[in-house]
């Protein structure tokens, strides 16, 4: 194995161990190390979008300094002289294709820097495993779902664009669904006044926003059915459908039995159900809708 092999496989196995934003960090001081640079500085970034910026200890490089340089097609590698030695920029269009990653690293006067061809396939191999973390991270919401977790809704990183950067198969359907594209939300962040956390309903789609380091982390999902309960319904809902008792359910949400019995009766009616049975079917696969006639106007829920 190589030295060049060594580092590529130290990069993705970052990816694959650390949250998406550690994994950035590291990977770019794994590479600087490797390349003896003696600072370095990343971003990504979509057309037009701004997105994480990663820099070593006293970089002395800024985001605007980075978007500012300019690449042709035929000259992704820019070499250039600044006050503390010479500057290596790499451009890198991500295999996603919407997507842009430009590193530059600085060199003293007394080391070589390495060839274009070399260091410009360690940026390559930086940039999908900077991907990699991004989609492992979001995939995260995928095994809550299997564990009856639908509410979080489909997962993904997005940029104040509202350019895909990581996202679910599942989050891909949903803008599908809607004829949307799947690497674009219909609306950007700044259009909804989004800051740093919000939760809304846009479009008839649910979303939950939180940013994170350049990103914003986006949760969308269709309508369901509990939705139409209050959020304290919704909590006894849930906790009814996992199968605990009334009286564990009281102690939980430091309330009597008799207003949890209440609580559910309202919470049956307004779902149009009968059973717990078709409640905890509700609420594992949210989509199916009992098949029962409207209630009666007193329904009668037998403690548990």
């Amino acid at each position: 194995m190589t030295a060049l092999d060594t580092l590529i496989h130290g990069l993705y196995g970052m990816a694959a161990e650390a949250d998406w934003r550690d994994a950035r960090a590291a990977a770019l001081e794994l590479l600087r190390v490797h390349f003896h640079a003696q600072s370095a500085a990343w971003i990504t970034t979509s057309e037009g979008g701004a997105g994480p910026f990663t820099e070593s200890v006293n970089s002395g490089f800024t985001k605007a300094q980075l978007t500012s340089l300019k690449f042709t097609t035929a000259q992704p590698v820019l070499v250039f002289e600044a006050a503390s030695g010479t500057v290596r920029a790499i451009r890198y269009n991500h295999a996603s294709r919407h997507l842009v990653s430009v590193l530059a690293l600085r060199w003293g006067e007394s080391v070589a820097m390495p060839e274009s061809t070399v260091l410009s396939s360690a940026v390559a191999h930086l940039g999908e495993a900077s991907a990699l973390a991004q989609k492992l991270f979001v995939q995260r919401d995928e095994w809550l779902l299997s564990m009856g977790r639908s509410n979080r809704g489909a997962a993904a990183l997005v940029d104040t664009r509202g350019t895909v950067h990581g996202g679910t198969e599942r989050f891909r359907k949903v803008l599908e669904a809607r004829r949307f594209q799947p690497n674009q939300l219909p609306f950007t962040l700044p259009e909804l006044g989004i800051d740093t956390h919000a939760s809304l309903v846009h479009e008839g789609l649910h979303v939950r926003i939180e940013r994170m380091d350049g990103l914003y982390l986006v949760h969308l999902r269709e309508p369901l059915p509990l939705d139409i309960l209050s959020p304290r319904e919704q909590q006894i809902a849930r906790a009814l459908g996992a199968g605990k008792t009334f009286k564990s359910v009281a102690k939980q949400c430091e309330i009597s039995i008799s207003t949890v019995a209440n609580h559910a009766t309202r919470i049956y009616r307004k779902l149009g159900i009968f059973r717990r049975e078709e409640l905890v079917e509700l609420i594992r696969a949210p989509g199916a809708k009992p098949q029962k006639a409207p209630p009666p106007k007193s329904i009668r829920v037998k403690k548990a």
